[in-house]
């Protein structure tokens, strides 16, 4: 609690030196009688100070009520600011390949007859487990093979989303099966532009999760695209599938990292999902915090208790035996 009219605080300290100048005077009346009454009379009660003990609480709180009593109170508002994330997945016929090739081949050899997991599938599973962990993005999915198509746009429906990613599969693109990188970055551009974010900071927290075999071969340039993407203020993060093999994977890579994001080279199912899973980690929201600062007035409580006690005072004072004593 704190007072902000401190000023009312001297009034007491005036009445005090008044109150003790007035002792001084001796002007009250003096006669042999009284000390030999004082020996007959019997000592009052202390209960008939009663009504003066509340007259000068009253006056107390009233005193307190006049230094304007405050409490302070901070009220702190937290938001979270989520993520632009756009998924960008190849549907390009390489991709109908076993998540584990080297895996497959050394099983078909040995004579091992099981049902391979193809890239896409597994692609599929670990972007819906990334889906189900980004409760408070925008998220949407882009596929792409020889050009870049719109499965979901960005939307805070987490189920939504998924539901449209289990749509996709290896008929989506039947008519197509080359490689165009630089397409399904450019049209996740234009995805993004179209669905921009109003206000301060709505060129922050832009990311996008590009997964592919890395063999560009068809389409417009890709390292356009990454240019166009670091200009977007966008951070991309890559997902390749034996992308070492690929011809100008350093340069891929180093592109990729120019923008901000991380490169992750993935084998099998199990790489996959470490590979979202890290992404997951490292993107994270912004969190807002705004603290308000209040003083809540709080004369009142002193106020009425200084009317209640006066109340009482008055009412004892009607009774005749505290007329007669005090």
């Amino acid at each position: 609690m704190k007072f902000l009219d401190l000023i009312w605080i001297f009034i007491p300290l005036i009445f005090l030196i008044l109150a003790i100048r007035w002792r001084r005077r001796k002007s009250y009346f003096t006669h042999p009688l009284l000390l030999y009454l004082k020996t007959r009379i019997r000592p009052a009660s202390g209960l008939v100070y009663l009504p003066k003990f509340f007259e000068f609480m009253a006056l107390g709180f009233l005193l307190v009520a006049l230094l304007d009593p405050v409490l302070p109170y901070a009220e702190r508002l937290v938001a979270k600011q989520g993520l632009d994330i756009i998924l960008v997945m190849d549907l390009s016929s390489s991709m109908q390949e076993p998540i584990d090739l080297k895996g497959a081949l050394e099983r078909q050899r040995q004579g091992i007859k099981s049902k391979e997991k193809s890239r896409l599938e597994a692609v599929k599973g670990a972007m819906a487990n990334f889906l189900q962990r980004r409760q408070d993005d925008r998220l949407a999915v882009v596929v792409f093979s020889e050009n870049g198509y719109v499965v979901a746009p960005m939307t805070f429906d987490e189920s939504y989303v998924t539901r449209y990613l289990q749509m996709v599969d290896n008929k989506t693109l039947a008519g197509e099966g080359q490689t165009a990188i630089g397409e399904g970055i450019l049209t996740s551009l234009d995805l993004a532009s179209k669905q921009a974010r109003d206000g301060k900071g709505a060129d922050k927290g832009k990311v996008m999760v590009v997964l592919t075999d890395g063999e560009n071969n068809t389409g417009r340039d890709p390292y356009q695209a990454i240019a166009r993407a670091i200009q977007d203020k966008f951070k991309i993060h890559f997902i390749g599938v034996e992308v070492e093999k690929v011809r100008d994977a350093p340069r891929l890579i180093a592109a990729v990292e120019g923008t901000g994001g991380k490169y992750y080279d993935v084998r099998d199912a199990h790489q996959l999902e470490n590979a979202y899973s890290d992404i997951n980690k490292t993107e994270k929201g912004t969190f807002l915090v705004k603290t308000l600062d209040k003083q809540i007035p709080w004369f009142y409580p002193f106020a009425m208790a200084s009317l209640g006690l006066l109340a009482a005072s008055v009412a004892l004072r009607a009774i005749p035996y505290f007329i007669e004593v005090s």
